[in-house]
């Protein structure tokens, strides 16, 4: 520990002792425990210069609470303010765009899911599915559209299969289609419930 000479050395040291975990898929990092995930959160709202994330992080939990309630106009809501506060508006319509939108908005859904971004399955690949580690949460699967409706992208779920990589999954799965106008940037949210 007294060799540490830069950012590197102490994120690959966090690696080894279990307070950080890696991605090889996505390759990020991220918090892999509840209770240090949770130091994390408190420490950031600690600090005045980090009021922007910690705010960004409880729009998070808001989305990921207003998807386990089905509240459509809430979730839906709640994507908007998100995508209208990360993205420029030169990039506000671009599909990379919509991936780093639902990562950051999706972000607090780490506390209960495994999330997975760009999963193929079936005929194409779902935006977003969110595979639950914690008992009594249904797990999800998310579309987002541009130009269309919500009902189209939960359509989308449905026709193209993107529950497919949850064949093994016996619960409840919530299929979330979202659709955003890309020239009034009004985000819509259609929810349904499905057993498997």
């Amino acid at each position: 520990m007294d060799s540490f000479r830069t950012k590197d050395d102490v994120l690959t040291y966090l690696l080894h002792i279990g307070y950080l975990a890696y991605d090889r898929v996505n390759h990020k990092c991220y918090i892999p425990n509840e209770e240090v995930r949770q130091q994390w959160v408190d420490a950031m709202k600690d600090g005045a210069k980090y009021s922007e994330i910690v705010d960004l992080m409880m729009a998070s939990e808001a989305l990921v609470d207003s998807l386990l309630a089905k509240d459509e106009e809430v979730l839906a809501n709640a994507l908007e303010k998100v995508h209208h506060s990360v993205i420029a508006p030169m990039t506000y319509n671009n599909e990379a765009s919509f991936q780093t939108v639902l990562g950051i908005a999706f972000f607090y859904a780490n506390t209960k899911y495994t999330v997975l971004r760009e999963v193929p399955g079936g005929k194409g690949r779902a935006d977003l599915v969110l595979i639950p580690y914690v008992p009594n949460v249904p797990a999800a699967v998310v579309e987002l559209k541009r130009g269309d409706t919500a009902d189209s992208a939960l359509q989308q779920i449905r026709d193209r299969c993107y529950a497919e990589p949850l064949s093994r999954y016996r619960g409840r799965i919530l299929f979330a289609g979202i659709s955003y106008d890309p020239h009034t940037h009004q985000h819509r949210c259609r929810i349904e419930e499905w057993m498997q």
